[in-house]
C-alpha cells in the first residue's frame, strides 16, 4: 500500500493487560514471550465428536495463541470470522466501556485481525460489525492487514424502526465491512446465495406441474446466434432489444417452448420469459441493505434475551439472530468453523450451533460470560432456547461445548477474574453440570 493510516504506537502491538486494560509492546520486550496460562472449564463428555466447540474468557489475541495448537479446536481453519467490537462511541454501557482513545482502539482491532489472519480458510471471510464511529478508519485498517482487493461488501444493516425527532439524522443503521482474504470473485464461488421466497411464485397460466417464477429470455451482449424472430401467441414477431440477444438459440427455445417453459405476458403479446419451478430457482444474490423485515433489529435481540432471563437487566447491545442467520448461511456450510472474538451475550454462538456449525466464541469480561454468554449457551444445548431462529432451522438441542478461560499475559487478576473464582459462579448458573478445573 502507497497510502496507510497512521496513529501513536502503530510500530507496536497492543497486548491485554489485567482485567480489561491494554498495553502496547515493541518488538524487544521480553514480556512477549512470556507465557499464556490458560484453564480448561470442563463442561462436556469427550469423545462425541473429533471437534470442540469453546466459549473462551480472555482476549482474543491471547486465546488464539493458546488455542493454535489444538485441532480439536481449530480444525481446518477458520470460515467467518464474525465480530462486533465495541464501536467506541465514548458511551457507557452497563456491561462494558465503549470509549478507548483512538490510538488503542485502532491497535486493538488490527492486532486482534492480524492474529486471526493465519487461522483463515482459504474460502474465509470477515465480517466486522460497526456503526459510524470507527467505520471509515476500520476500512483502512483492513485494507492494510488484508489487502485492498480482499474488500467485498458495505453491508447497511436497518437496526432499528423507531426514530429520534431530537437528532440532526436519525441514525437507524450499523455497517458490517466483509472482506475475502482470497479475494469477492474467488469467494463469490464459495459462499452461498438466498433462498427465494416461493411464496412469491404464482400460476399464472395454471399449470399442472405448480407454481412459477419468470425471468427475461434475453442476455447481454450480440451473439449472431442468439438473433432470430420469435413470434408471440397474439400474431407478434419480435427480435432482442439494442444490444441484447436472445437468452438461447432458437433450437434450444423451441425445445423450451414445447415443453410450456416459455410464457408471453401482454395477453400473449409480451417479450417472452423463461417459467422457473421452485426446483429450478438458482437464489439471490445478496444485497447489501438489509433491512429489519429479513434480519431483525436489535430490539428483536433484546425481547429474545428477556425472554430468556427474565429475572435480569437485558446485555444493552444484542444483536438478532435473524441477523447473523443470514451471515452464517452466506458464509458457510453445517461443520464449518465460525469465530467471534467479541462474543458479548452469545449471539454468534448461539446461531451457530444452531445450525449446526462449529464455534469459537471469546469474551473478555467474565462478568458477561457469567450472566449471558454462559447460561444462554446452555439453554441452547439442552433445547430450551425456542426463540430466536430455533424455530426456522427445527432447532430441538443437543451438542456440547467447553469453556476455557485465558490469562492475560501483562498484570494480575483479582476477583471474579481468578479460574476459581470463575468456576464457584458458573456453578451458580449451572448447577446441573457441576465444573471441573483443571490447568493446561
Amino acid at each position: 500500500m502507497d497510502i496507510e493510516l497512521v496513529w501513536p504506537n502503530k510500530d507496536q502491538t497492543l497486548y491485554a493487560s489485567g482485567a480489561l486494560g491494554y498495553e502496547w509492546l515493541t518488538d524487544g520486550d521480553k514480556r512477549r514471550s512470556k507465557p499464556l496460562r490458560s484453564s480448561v472449564l470442563d463442561t462436556q463428555d469427550k469423545g462425541s465428536s473429533p471437534f470442540e466447540n469453546v466459549l473462551a474468557i480472555g482476549d482474543g489475541m491471547d486465546v488464539l495463541e493458546v488455542l493454535t495448537a489444538d485441532k480439536a479446536a481449530m480444525g481446518s481453519g477458520i470460515r467467518l470470522l464474525y465480530i462486533d467490537p465495541p464501536f467506541n462511541t465514548g458511551k457507557t454501557f452497563r456491561q462494558y466501556g465503549d470509549s478507548l482513545q483512538r490510538a488503542v482502539w485502532l491497535s486493538m482491532m488490527r492486532d486482534r485481525l492480524r492474529a486471526v489472519k493465519p487461522h483463515l480458510a482459504p474460502d474465509a471471510s470477515v465480517w466486522v460489525h460497526l456503526d459510524d464511529s470507527e467505520v471509515h478508519r476500520a476500512r483502512a485498517i483492513m485494507d492494510e492487514v488484508f489487502g485492498e482487493a480482499a474488500f467485498v461488501a458495505s453491508v447497511v444493516w436497518q437496526k432499528k424502526m423507531s426514530r429520534d425527532s431530537r437528532a440532526a439524522f436519525s441514525t437507524n443503521h450499523d455497517t458490517i465491512l466483509v472482506y475475502a482474504p482470497a479475494g469477492p470473485r474467488v469467494w463469490k464461488t464459495s459462499r452461498n446465495l438466498l433462498a427465494k421466497d416461493e411464496g412469491l411464485l404464482q400460476n399464472r397460466d395454471d399449470d399442472p406441474r405448480g407454481p412459477w417464477a419468470d425471468a427475461p429470455f434475453t442476455a447481454p451482449g450480440f451473439r449472431a446466434n442468439q438473433q432470430y424472430d420469435i413470434l408471440t401467441p397474439a400474431g407478434n414477431t419480435l427480435r432482442p432489444p439494442r444490444g441484447r440477444s436472445w437468452y438461447a438459440t432458437q433450437r434450444t427455445f423451441d425445445d423450451l417452448l414445447a415443453e410450456d417453459r416459455i410464457w408471453f405476458p401482454k395477453n400473449g403479446s409480451g417479450s417472452p420469459r423463461l417459467k422457473l419451478f421452485a426446483h429450478q430457482l438458482r437464489g439471490l444474490v445478496p444485497f447489501s441493505v438489509w433491512g429489519a423485515a429479513d434480519t431483525g433489529t436489535n430490539d428483536d435481540a433484546k425481547r429474545h434475551l428477556l425472554e430468556l432471563f427474565p429475572d435480569r437487566e437485558v446485555f444493552d447491545t444484542p444483536k438478532p439472530e435473524s441477523l447473523l442467520e443470514r451471515i452464517v448461511h452466506i458464509a458457510t456450510n453445517p461443520g464449518d468453523l465460525v469465530v467471534d472474538l467479541f462474543a458479548g451475550s452469545g449471539t454468534t454462538a448461539a446461531v451457530a450451533h444452531k445450525m449446526r456449525r462449529r464455534w469459537i466464541a471469546v469474551e473478555r469480561s467474565a462478568q458477561t460470560v457469567i450472566d449471558f454468554t454462559y447460561p444462554r449457551l446452555q439453554r441452547v444445548v439442552r433445547g430450551e432456547d425456542d426463540g430466536g431462529i430455533s424455530r426456522q432451522v427445527a432447532w430441538v438441542g443437543g451438542g456440547s461445548f467447553k469453556v476455557v478461560h485465558v490469562a492475560p499475559r501483562l498484570g494480575s487478576l483479582t476477583g471474579r477474574a481468578q479460574p476459581a473464582a470463575l468456576q464457584r459462579a458458573l456453578q451458580e448458573q449451572d448447577a446441573r453440570a457441576p465444573l471441573i478445573i483443571r490447568h493446561a
